[in-house]
This record gives C-alpha cells, structure tokens and sequence, in this order.
C-alpha cells in the first residue's frame, strides 16, 4: 500500500496528462491484480456517461453496457452508496446473475466474471467518478482485504488526477493571480473545479448545478470561435488540449478585485477624467495611474474604458447598447 501511494504520488507530478490514467491503472495492478478495468464519468440523470478510460477492454462495452444499463444493479448500488466498494455478487447470487440480461447481452461477452466497483460523487460539479475492476477467472473472487484496498486508495486517485490535469495545463497556459480554474471536456462537462471557480458559478447562476456548465458557458466552450467570454459577474478564458480544455475564471466585481485607491482611479477614469486630472486630484503622478489602470484593467478583464464604466456600473454589453 505505502509503495502504491508513493507511486501515486510521483504520478500526479510528472505523467503527462493523457497517460496518467494508463500509468494508475497499472500501479493499481500491482496492488489488486486484475485483468480488465473501467475508470468513467458520469451523472446519474439518465445514467449518462462520459470520458471513459478502458483497460483491456474494446470500445464496443460501452456500446453493451448502454443497452442493459437500467438494469444493472450493481451500478443502482453505487449510486445509493457514494464511497463504498461493492462486489457485484452483494446483488445477485451466481446462478441469479447468469439469468439476468445484464449478464448474458453484456458482462458474459466480455468474460466479466468477479467484479469490485467503488463511486465517488462530488458535490460541486454533480460529476460520479465510478471504476471498476474485473476478474475472468469465476472461482477467483475478490478478497475482503482487496475491497477495502480498493475503497481507500480511490479518493486518492481521483485526487491525484485533479492534480495531474490542473497543474499541467497551468503550466502550459500560464495563470494570474485572481484566476480560479476548472477542467472540462468537449461537451461542457466539469471534471474538477476549484471552490472559489465553484462559488463563482454560483454568485452568477445561484440555481445551478454540475455537471455540465451553465448554458452560457456551454455555448461557448462548444462552439470554440472566441477564447473568452464575458457575463455580469464573472470573464471566462479558455485553453484547448486535445479532448480537454481549461477554463479560467476571473471575477468582474470591482468591490472585490479591486483596492480602495484603485477604486478612486477607475471610477475617476470611467466618468471621463484624464489621466493629469486624476494625479492633481489624488495627488499623485500620472505615471502611478498609469500603473493603476493597468492593474485595473488586468483585474477586470477589460481593455477599454467602456467596458471598465460597464463592469463599474453592472451593466451588460446589451444593456449599454
């Protein structure tokens, strides 16, 4: 266990962020032995899921398991009990689960025999991470011990994952201070966010939940023609790596970005002083509101003073229009 979690750990850090499940999966082999595995995401609305990462498996399962997935009782048990490992056989007895559809159209195709399966929800997105490891052998059940191992090193991983995909493509994009992050995938799906990316979706759509970003937004991350995106509260960036994509959040309340003395300036600069008018009237230099302004428009996600008087003002570009 202790050599699994060091691994685990020199994984987040340095595995690229494509191959992180692949270099899991087979630390995780070393620890419970197994001969298939299934790692996806999903809701539980229509059991609808996405980003799946399949171990010796072929794509077509999925396609299978579409078909029987309103029966699986396995999959009923996880969502009723987030963190826990069942066995599948805590649902059926043998002899029942070879009469059930489940068994004969699905997990027999596949010689999906044994079976241990944990989820994990997490409240800010609505996501479920759910894996699962199988066993070909029919006589080679999971152990005991086995489930609990399971149990207790998942948490870890999804962990490690968020890691992974966060501090990557920050490294590759660059951060600001004030940014919050959050990943998704193409279709608008949240995989990680941050809490205060979280609260910010929150202060914006106060009846929103995950998975899927609010509309807005989801039309924006789907149609992929601008890199930004500006609502009352909150201006979004984005940054594309191959099936997933990092958003960046940044409040547009001046109250809470901004410093007193910034304050003065912006609302000095929005109502049409100049530059030298503001200096004499704050005794400072033009120089330092300069600086100011820089600072202001960094914070604010602005490049002009019309959108500075519109963010100042809470009004939208359709409202000023």
């Amino acid at each position: 266990m202790q050599l699994f979690i060091t691994e685990l750990i020199k994984t987040g850090f340095s595995a690229p962020v494509g191959e992180f499940k692949q270099e899991v999966i087979a630390c995780l082999n070393r620890l419970i032995r197994f001969d298939m595995a299934l790692w996806a995401s999903g809701h539980t609305k229509d059991l609808q899921v996405n980003n799946t990462y399949l171990y010796n498996l072929p794509d077509t399962m999925m396609h299978s398991w579409e078909q029987v997935k309103h029966q699986d009782r396995l999959l009923a048990g996880l969502i009723a009990n987030p963190g826990e490992t069942f066995d599948v056989y805590d649902f059926y007895t043998r002899l029942e689960r070879e009469g059930f559809e489940t068994y004969q159209r699905h997990s027999k195709l596949f010689g999906i025999e044994n079976a241990i399966s944990t989820a994990i929800p997490n409240p800010d997105t609505g996501l479920l991470e759910v894996m699962s490891l199988y066993r070909r052998d029919p006589g080679e059940k999971f152990s005991r011990d086995e489930r609990r191992a399971k149990k207790f090193v998942f948490p870890l991983v999804i962990e490690a994952w968020h890691h992974n995909q966060i501090q990557h493509l920050v490294n590759l994009s660059g951060n600001r201070i004030g940014d919050s992050l959050a990943i998704c995938d193409g279709k608008a799906w949240i995989h990680h966010a941050e809490p205060k990316f979280v609260d910010l979706l929150k202060g914006q759509w106060p009846g929103w939940s995950g998975p899927e970003f609010p509309e807005p937004v989801k039309i924006w991350l789907e149609g992929m023609e601008t890199k930004s995106l500006k609502v009352k509260k909150i201006a979004f960036s984005r940054m594309d790596l191959n099936d997933l994509i990092l958003v960046k959040a940044h409040s547009r309340d001046a109250a809470v970005s901004l410093t007193k003395r910034e304050e003065q300036v912006a609302d000095f600069f929005a109502g049409g002083m100049t530059y030298k008018k503001i200096a004499h009237e704050l005794c400072i230099s033009p120089f330092t509101v300069r600086h100011h302004l820089e600072s202001i428009y960094r914070k604010l996600a602005v490049t002009n003073k019309v959108a500075l008087f519109q963010i100042l003002n809470n009004i939208t570009p359709d409202e000023s229009s």
